[in-house]
C-alpha cells in the first residue's frame, strides 16, 4: 500500500508541477536569443516606450496564407517579434494575423487595400509552370482614433524600427521641430534625390526650413542640420548661431570643402567663413580631399566609335569607412559608411573644457591630396605624393563641453545689438554643455541614409529610435577555401569511400588467408 502511495503522490506532484510550469510560462515570457546581433530580441529603446503606454493598441498583421518559401520566413518572423511586442507592453499591445483571401476573413481584400494595405504579386512555379500569384505581406496598427501602417513587410533588418517608430507617431502628442539651415546654398532636402528622405523624416519631426536672420527663429527649434554651405555667413547670423550652440542647443555641420561636379569632373574650393567659425571652437576642416584605396567603385560610360561601353571603375575619392566607433549611437551598427569627397579634420579642443569622440576613420592606406580641381576617375592621378600626410583621418566626430565663444568684445560692438539682447559667454553660469557633430562631406546625405537619420535623430534628442534603426541582421559567410585546398577536399571525398572498401576488402581477404594457413 505504501508503494502505491508514494507513486501516487509523485503522479500528483508531477501533474502539478507541470500546471505551475504553464502557468509561469503562460502569464510570463521567457526566451533566449543567441543570435549576434539579437536580432529576434527588442532593443531597450522598444521595451521603454511599451513599458509607458497608457492606452492598448491593436496589431493587426495582413499576411496571406499562401506565401512563396522565399516570404514564408518572414510571416513567422514577423509573429515572433509581435509576440516579443505583446509580452514587454504588459498586454497593451495586441496583434492578430488576418489572410483578406479566406472567405470568412474579417477583412476583406478591399478593405485591406483602403487601410493602404494594397496586395502585391509574385510569381511562383506550380504544375511545371509560372503563375502569378496576389498576396497580402503589411502591417496596420491602430491606437484610439490613430492609425499607422506598414504597406509592405519585405526586410526584416528594418522591421523593429518600423514597428516602434509607428507606435511613436501614434503615442506622441507634439513632435520635436529640427531645423535645416537656408540662405547660403545649403542642402534642404527638397531635391528629387532627398525628397522621399525628408517624407519619412517629417512622420518622426517637423522639419522646418531656418534663414537666421533674427535670434529668436532659432529658439523655435530643438536641433539645428548645416548641410553644405557655399556662400559666407553674416556676421550677425553667425552671432546667433554662436548663441544658439552656447545655450545647449545641438547643431550637426555636414560641411565639405570642395563644391563638387560630377558631371564634368571637377572640383572648386568652398570659401565660407563657417570653416573660420569652427575653427574658432578647435575644429578645422583641412584642405584637399582624402584619396583611400578601400573605395567604393562607379560606372563609367564612354562613347567609342558607335558603342558606348560601360567600365566598372575604382573611385578612390569616395572611401568606404569601415572603422567606426563600436560606442557611439550614432555609428556603431552601420557596418560601414561611404563618404564622397571627403576631407580630414583636425581636432584642436581644449580639452579640459571640451570632449570630443571621433565617429569615423578611413583606413591606415588612404592619403590626402591637396590642391585638386579634376576629380576624373579616369584623368586623375590617384598616387601618393613624397609630402602627402598619410591615414588614417578623422572625418566625422562628436563634441561636448562648452566652447569658447565666437564674439569677443570688438566685435559685438560692431554689430550694434540692441541693449535688450541677451549675450551668452563661455563664463556665463547658464551656458549649458553644448553638442556639436561634424562629418566632413555632405556628399552623402542621399545614398547613406541610415546615418543622416542617426544624425537627425541625436541633433533632436531622440536617442530611443537612434538605437534602434542601425539594427542589422548580421551576415555570417563561408570562409573562402582556396581552390587547392578545394581540389584536395574534392578527390578526398570522391575516393575516402572506394579506398576505405577495398582496404576492408584486403584485410577480410588476408585474416581470412591467414586462418586457413593456421588451420
Amino acid at each position: 500500500m505504501k508503494q502505491y502511495q508514494n507513486i501516487i503522490i509523485n503522479i500528483v506532484f508531477a501533474v502539478l508541477a507541470v500546471i505551475f510550469v504553464n502557468l509561469i510560462f503562460y502569464f510570463g515570457f521567457l526566451r533566449f536569443d543567441f543570435t549576434s546581433n539579437k536580432i529576434y530580441s527588442l532593443s531597450k529603446s522598444s521595451k521603454k516606450l511599451l513599458k509607458n503606454l497608457d492606452d492598448y493598441i491593436l496589431i493587426r498583421a495582413i499576411f496571406s496564407k499562401e506565401l512563396p518559401e522565399q516570404y514564408k520566413f518572414i510571416r513567422l518572423y514577423v509573429e515572433d517579434m509581435l509576440k516579443e511586442y505583446k509580452a514587454y507592453s504588459r498586454g497593451k499591445v495586441k496583434f492578430e494575423f488576418i489572410d483578406p483571401m479566406e472567405p470568412k476573413s474579417k477583412i476583406k481584400p478591399q478593405e485591406a487595400y483602403s487601410m493602404g494595405i494594397a496586395p502585391i504579386r509574385f510569381t511562383t512555379l506550380a504544375r511545371d509552370k509560372y503563375e502569378m500569384k496576389e498576396g497580402f505581406m503589411g502591417i496596420a496598427m491602430l491606437y484610439r482614433d490613430n492609425k499607422e501602417v506598414i504597406p509592405v513587410v519585405n526586410n526584416i533588418e528594418t522591421l523593429e524600427y518600423d514597428i516602434t517608430s509607428a507606435i511613436k507617431r501614434l503615442t506622441t502628442k507634439t513632435k520635436k521641430v529640427v531645423g535645416l539651415l537656408t540662405g547660403h546654398g545649403e542642402n534642404t532636402l527638397i531635391s528629387e534625390e532627398t525628397q522621399q528622405i525628408r517624407t519619412q523624416l517629417e512622420k518622426l519631426y517637423e522639419i522646418k526650413s531656418i534663414n537666421i536672420k533674427e535670434q529668436d527663429v532659432l529658439s523655435s527649434v530643438d536641433g539645428l542640420i548645416i548641410i553644405g554651405p557655399k556662400e559666407n555667413f553674416e556676421d550677425k547670423e553667425l552671432f546667433y548661431l554662436d548663441q544658439y550652440i552656447l545655450s545647449g542647443k545641438p547643431v550637426a555641420f555636414l560641411l565639405n570643402k570642395y563644391e563638387i561636379n560630377t558631371r564634368y569632373f571637377y572640383a572648386r574650393k568652398i570659401n565660407s567663413n563657417i570653416f573660420n567659425f569652427l575653427s574658432n571652437y578647435g575644429i578645422n576642416i583641412k584642405d584637399g580631399l582624402i584619396v583611400d584605396p578601400q573605395c567604393q567603385k562607379i560606372a563609367l560610360r564612354m562613347q567609342q566609335g558607335f558603342f558606348v561601353i560601360e567600365n566598372i571603375l575604382d573611385y578612390p575619392f569616395m572611401p568606404i569607412i569601415t572603422k567606426l566607433n563600436k560606442e557611439h549611437p550614432i555609428v556603431k551598427d552601420l557596418g560601414q559608411v561611404v563618404l564622397p569627397f571627403v576631407s580630414p579634420i583636425e581636432i584642436k579642443v581644449d580639452t579640459k573644457d571640451v570632449n570630443y569622440s571621433i565617429l569615423l576613420e578611413t583606413s591606415k592606406s588612404s592619403f590626402l591630396k591637396k590642391d585638386v580641381y579634376t576629380i576624373s576617375p579616369i584623368a586623375s592621378d590617384f598616387r601618393p605624393d613624397k609630402d602627402s600626410l598619410r591615414g588614417p583621418f578623422i572625418v566625422a566626430a562628436e563634441f561636448r563641453g562648452k566652447f569658447k565663444t565666437y564674439f569677443n568684445k570688438e566685435q559685438l560692438d560692431k554689430l550694434k545689438l540692441s541693449t535688450t539682447t541677451k549675450i551668452l559667454t563661455e563664463t556665463d553660469t547658464k551656458v549649458k554643455e553644448s553638442r556639436i557633430i561634424v562629418v566632413a562631406s555632405d556628399e552623402f546625405v542621399d545614398k547613406e541614409v541610415a546615418l543622416l537619420a542617426n544624425i537627425i535623430d541625436f541633433v533632436a534628442q531622440d536617442y530611443e529610435l537612434l538605437t534602434i534603426r542601425s539594427k542589422k541582421v548580421l551576415l555570417k559567410p563561408l570562409r573562402q577555401i582556396p581552390a587547392g585546398i578545394k581540389i584536395v577536399y574534392r578527390y578526398f571525398i570522391t575516393l575516402s569511400l572506394p579506398c576505405l572498401i577495398i582496404l576492408a576488402g584486403l584485410y577480410r581477404w588476408y585474416y581470412r588467408k591467414n586462418k586457413v594457413l593456421v588451420i
